[in-house]
């Protein structure tokens, strides 16, 4: 039987497999990359076989998330079905944030996305009423993160605060791996992301190892990164087809099935 790796190797689509990668982006910002355009996505993704990828707006990272919103929002009409959408807001105001959430959800959005490139811990009051609205309609939440130890903190406050959310952690392992690992073993409602602009060598199958397989979602931070070598580390990682095919689908799907 030819395994996920073999077919991979030889280049073939891995479409059968329903593959969704859990984080994703469109929109430009300075940072040098490939075509952002959401047409350029979708071509990578049936080149490699992705079904499905949850994308924010690359203004996480700066002001003017409306204007990203409305961006992701037009990828969603689009390509329905392919692209989902990850509400993004700032702290400007509990007031604000609440709006823009509550329009966003009625437009279809899937989760919420919050960076703290802004410089605002996750934990300030004004995202309160998003996280609200996450935990009440069980969604996902994904965090960017680095594993410094204010910020898991942060992160350990929110998945006890809002338990009906499903709290990703992005850039699992980029550093401090146990730290992560040590999250979503505690408490049930954190996993973990692949998503890592270096592939340290056993780094997935460590987090599988530690945090287990139901635990670790497939993500390749497109178009900052590409997504050919960030679905490579997993489709190629020595772990079993059964636990590969959790990671890039099986998991993801469990997380969008709770939405309610």
């Amino acid at each position: 039987m030819t395994t996920i790796c073999e077919r991979a190797r030889r280049g073939e689509r891995l479409a059968d497999l329903g593959i969704i990668d859990i984080h994703g982006h469109l929109g430009r910002v300075d940072f040098p990359r490939p075509d952002w355009n959401v047409g350029a996505v979708i071509e990578v993704m049936d080149r490699v076989g992705i079904e499905s990828i949850a994308v924010s707006h690359t203004r996480c990272l700066y002001d003017r998330p409306d204007f990203g919103n409305e961006e992701v929002l037009a990828g969603m009409r689009a390509y329905p079905g392919r692209i989902f959408g990850y509400v993004i807001v700032q702290p400007r105001s509990a007031e604000w944030v609440e709006a823009e959430m509550t329009r966003r959800v009625g437009q279809g959005f899937i989760g919420l996305k919050l960076h703290n490139a802004n410089g605002f811990p996750y934990t300030d009051p004004a995202y309160g009423p998003a996280l609200a609205m996450a935990n009440e309609r069980r969604m996902p939440v994904l965090l960017h993160t680095w594993g410094d130890a204010s910020c898991m903190q942060q992160c350990r406050t929110l998945a006890e605060t809002f338990p009906d959310v499903s709290l990703i952690l992005a850039h699992a392992g980029a550093t401090n791996e146990a730290g992560y690992i040590q999250l979503a073993t505690e408490l049930e409602n954190v996993y973990l992301d692949t998503c890592y602009s270096l592939g340290p060598r056993g780094l997935v199958e460590r987090l599988v190892a530690g945090a287990g397989a139901d635990k670790v979602l497939f993500g390749t931070d497109g178009v900052f990164l590409s997504i050919t070598q960030q679905i490579g580390k997993v489709v190629c990682a020595r772990l079993s087809d059964d636990e590969k095919r959790k990671l890039l689908s099986a998991n993801a799907r469990h997380i969008l099935g709770r939405i309610q």
